[in-house]
């Protein structure tokens, strides 16, 4: 067991070394239409004026599609929520900037929502490095800031952050032991060389330790890579029976595009955050039978997951739904719920009603919980095999993925 950055955790520290309007009614979608926010402890509640809202995201640069997937699901569920009474009897406004995927742009653009924009939240962003940054200024503020996008939450502990994405053990504890006896156990780790796929993938080689699994190569590239060719062939020198992939954004597509063109799929076993929905379209019959962890698919048969489906394809077309995109959506369920338990506005308040808040989502009967000590949401989590044309068709439940994780003090 080690320490750091005021995480205790059960893996070692070596392997973290390199981890540096719109819509019909209150129950037209589900989630955000029937929220706990509707339970008598909150009715009493009255807001004094519009909440309002400060969303980032990289809306260009190479990760965009990640972020115009989320700003998409945003929308959506700010049209939902306002369609539904918003909150505490106000409508909810948003003020929305770009942030490139550039650290410092984030801070910037956080910075002007707090002070001149005087927004009570911020939602956002995308990657590790922007959401660091967003971090440090939104706990310096005393203002909740929500991460929708997948991750690992060692450094935002003892902030003001909440983390609705699902964390990194989340997507490696089931899928690892999955793709290992399916497949084999000789691993090639691929990731784009920023905070996150070093975390993810510093998680994924625990995982394949504890399964007697190998690592036999593990090669990260820069954001914005164009040439893919050199590492496909690292890829086919080593033979792995599964390829191990923490390349994200425009590069994810870009990767997959040209490992199909230079032979390597689809006839190899590739998995990871690169086969998110929101790549699909680009990378179509590439990736068709491959198999991803998720928390979200339009296969999970809940009646609020169906009139979700209905709305969003009718207002962004038949294309997969995007994971990122679906967090963003029900991000308002957890803000509606925290701010109405909070009985006020305060932000320092809000973030405390976050602590072990319960709001109904798309993604359960069940209402989801706000974990008190680490702000994760403890997810129901899929294995599932991509379809022709789209559908991540769920194979296996795995369930709740357990972690020893614990923020320091808790």
């Amino acid at each position: 067991m080690t320490e750091r950055n005021g995480v205790r955790s059960g893996i070692s520290r070596r392997s973290f070394g390199r981890i540096a309007a719109g819509l019909a009614g209150a129950a037209a979608l589900g989630g955000t239409a029937n929220l706990v926010g509707s339970r008598p402890s909150f009715a009493s509640f009255k807001g004094s004026r519009p909440y309002k809202i400060g969303f980032v995201a990289p809306l260009t640069g190479p990760v965009a599609p990640e972020g115009s997937s989320m700003q998409k699901g945003f929308n959506l569920g700010l049209e939902t929520i306002n369609a539904a009474g918003g909150i505490a009897g106000h409508p909810v406004v948003a003020v929305t900037q770009d942030t490139q995927a550039v650290p410092a742009v984030a801070g910037t653009v956080v910075k002007k929502f707090i002070q001149e924009e005087k927004v009570d939240m911020i939602v956002g962003t995308i990657t590790g490095d922007e959401e660091e940054v967003a971090s440090k200024i939104c706990a310096a503020a005393g203002i909740p800031v929500l991460f929708p996008e997948a991750g690992f939450w060692y450094k935002f502990c003892n902030s003001t952050t909440v983390m609705l994405g699902e964390n990194s053990f989340d997507l490696c504890a089931p899928l690892v032991p999955f793709m290992a006896e399916k497949f084999g156990k000789k691993f090639l780790l691929i990731g784009s060389d920023f905070s996150f796929p070093h975390a993810y993938l510093a998680v994924a080689k625990h995982y394949i330790s504890q399964i007697g699994g190998t690592v036999v190569g593990e090669f990260y590239a820069p954001l914005g890579t164009a040439d893919w060719s050199s590492n496909i062939a690292k890829i086919k020198s080593a033979k792995p029976d599964v390829i191990f992939s923490g390349v994200v954004g425009g590069d994810a597509i870009g990767f997959v595009k040209q490992a199909q063109s230079l032979g390597l799929l689809p006839g190899a076993h590739l998995t990871g955050v690169n086969l998110q929905p929101e790549f699909y379209p680009a990378m179509g019959d590439a990736v068709d039978g491959q198999y991803a962890a998720v928390r979200y698919s339009e296969d999970i048969k809940t009646a609020a997951n169906e009139k979700f489906k209905e709305a969003y394809h009718k207002k962004y077309g038949p294309a997969p739904i995007p994971l990122v995109g679906t967090t963003a959506f029900y991000s308002f369920d957890f803000i509606k719920a925290a701010v109405e338990k909070a009985g006020t506005y305060d932000p320092k308040a809000v973030f405390a009603a976050f602590k072990g808040v319960e709001a109904e989502t798309i993604l359960s009967d069940k209402p989801l919980r706000v974990d008190p000590n680490t702000m994760n949401i403890g997810y129901p989590m899929y294995i599932t095999q991509i379809q022709k044309g789209g559908l991540y068709k769920i194979v296996k439940d795995v369930g709740l993925v357990k972690n020893d994780l614990k923020c320091e003090g808790a």
